[in-house]
């Protein structure tokens, strides 16, 4: 008997399109809500007949009946429905006579999702199903199923198509302040130089641990010639890129990884005496533009004071402009632990001058290394931020409160990226000027060894300092603390501690 379906019945309610004709749900769905619900185009002006069946399979059988050539390719193939073992059977595979792909397709919120895989081979396309499957309900969880996707989920999910994604979401973090220029750029180099060429359009479920040991080997030889670190931080952005795919269900584990096996190597830093040779350097140098030449016989770069030119037809390569922003960001540094990064980034609005019993800058910086702990500084920071500050009032000639979001060092840099340029460049003209651009034991110094040798003379200084505290207060970790900045120890350099006596106990 043929019957008209019933108000609220999902056969009514849910039209979807495919091509040209409109899409209408059929079939009988069962009270336990286990019988998937099949569909097939209507032509248009068409109404369709409604058995009031029982036998669910029977009825899905009528459903998919061709009636016309049109419909027929589009319809699923009765002999290829699949369903996948462990998931709803309202999530199914199968192929239509109009393409040599499977095609998958899941009910869920009454709608009806079907995509493409992009894959003939059956095995593939059970795995492009489940992922098909976490997306949909995911984007139903988060309200999102009407927003246009921009990949397909249900397609076999290549590296290179995972790593575009990782780019986007990191340059969403650079966009946001959470990651620095210079690290998004560097991970774009790497993924570029060596990462991409390498895996290329590797189903990242296809990638194993004799994959990711074949390309340690490829980045361990002789051709490129990269350190241990190095050849480390390429396994450990393959790594970023694998988890990225996990989290987003493209992959089911990130596989295991070959030990790169890398030697931590201290940064340099600075003894005292040569932190007081550095500091006096940069000041006098204040106002002077140090020449930059090229030897002309070997070819040698060095600085020089103007008109003290090794040879008259040296090259002039450039005039650095030494400021007094240099010396006063040696000392800053070497009292504050703060990082590179967050001199670029210190404004005004992030410094409170504290003055109670201890006399410090409490530095409210913006997150850095995944930490956002408020730094505490030494005295001497203190005074030179307010000298900092009564300078800036005097070059503006104006006695009004600094803005907060004016920058402490260079705030007339035309950006960011050139103050820093700048001074890690006056810097460097410092460094070669003193000899010290590498320390006793061979290590390069830059402007990050400040920070280095701020965390140092705590240890070496510091009475009964908490190594724990010290790795707050610098935003970092005791573990780093121990790998980078405490190796160089040795008893003989705190020997005093080392033989130092408790007092005698109250009943000695």
């Amino acid at each position: 008997m043929t019957t008209t379906p019933p108000a609220g019945d999902p056969r009514t309610e849910l039209p979807v399109v495919l091509g040209q004709y409109p899409i209408t749900q059929v079939g009988y769905q069962r009270a336990d809500d286990t019988t998937t619900l099949a569909i097939f185009p209507v032509a248009p002006k068409q109404t369709l007949p409604y058995t009031n069946c029982k036998d669910c399979e029977h009825h899905m059988a009528r459903a998919l009946e061709p009636d016309s050539h049109e419909r027929h390719r589009t319809v699923p193939l009765q002999e290829t429905l699949t369903r996948i073992p462990g998931y709803p059977t309202k999530l199914v595979i199968f192929k239509i006579p109009a393409s040599s792909y499977w095609w998958v397709r899941y009910y869920a919120n009454q709608r009806i999702f079907k995509r493409t895989t992009k894959t003939e081979v059956k095995r593939d396309a059970l795995e492009a199903a489940k992922r098909f499957y976490d997306d949909i309900n995911i984007r139903l969880h988060n309200g999102s199923i009407d927003a246009p996707l921009d990949y397909n989920p249900a397609q076999v999910m290549t590296f290179t198509s995972v790593t575009r994604l990782l780019v986007e979401s990191e340059e969403a973090k650079y966009k946001r302040g959470q990651l620095t220029k210079i690290s998004f750029e560097n991970m774009q180099l790497r993924l570029n130089k060596h990462v991409l060429p390498f895996f290329m359009e590797t189903d990242v479920n296809m990638i194993n641990y004799k994959m990711l040991d074949a390309f340690l080997q490829h980045l361990s030889g002789p051709d490129h010639k990269l350190s241990v670190s190095t050849i480390s931080a390429y396994m450990g952005l393959v790594r970023k890129v694998l988890i990225h795919a996990a989290r987003h269900s493209f992959l089911k584990h990130v596989p295991e990884f070959p030990n790169v096996g890398v030697e931590d190597k201290p940064r340099g830093w600075f003894t005292v005496p040569e932190y007081k040779t550095v500091t006096a350097k940069a000041k006098k140098l204040v106002g002077v533009a140090v020449e930059w030449r090229k030897d002309a016989l070997t070819g040698e770069s060095y600085f020089c004071m103007p008109g003290e030119a090794r040879r008259a037809d040296d090259k002039l390569v450039r005039r650095v402009h030494m400021t007094r922003d240099l010396p006063d960001l040696i000392v800053f540094m070497v009292n504050s632990y703060i990082r590179p990064t967050d001199v670029k980034n210190m404004q005004h609005g992030h410094v409170y001058v504290i003055d109670r019993e201890y006399t410090y800058l409490r530095l409210a910086l913006p997150p850095s290394k995944g930490h956002s702990y408020a730094i505490t500084t030494m005295p001497w920071a203190v005074r030179v931020y307010q000298r900092l500050c009564a300078r800036r009032a005097k070059e503006r000639g104006s006695t009004l409160e600094i803005p907060a979001n004016e920058y402490v060092f260079m705030p007339d840099a035309p950006s960011r990226e050139d103050a820093m340029k700048k001074l890690q460049r006056q810097f460097e003209v410092v460094l070669e000027m003193t000899g010290l651009r590498r320390s006793n034991t061979g290590e390069i110094r830059s402007l990050y060894s400040l920070r280095h040798s701020s965390i140092m003379f705590r240890l070496l200084y510091g009475r009964a300092i908490d190594t724990l505290t010290l790795a707050r207060n610098a935003r970092t970790s005791p573990e780093m603390i121990d790998r980078f900045y405490a190796a160089p120890l040795q008893g003989e350099m705190n020997i005093e501690m080392l033989q130092s006596r408790r007092n005698p106990r109250p009943w000695e």
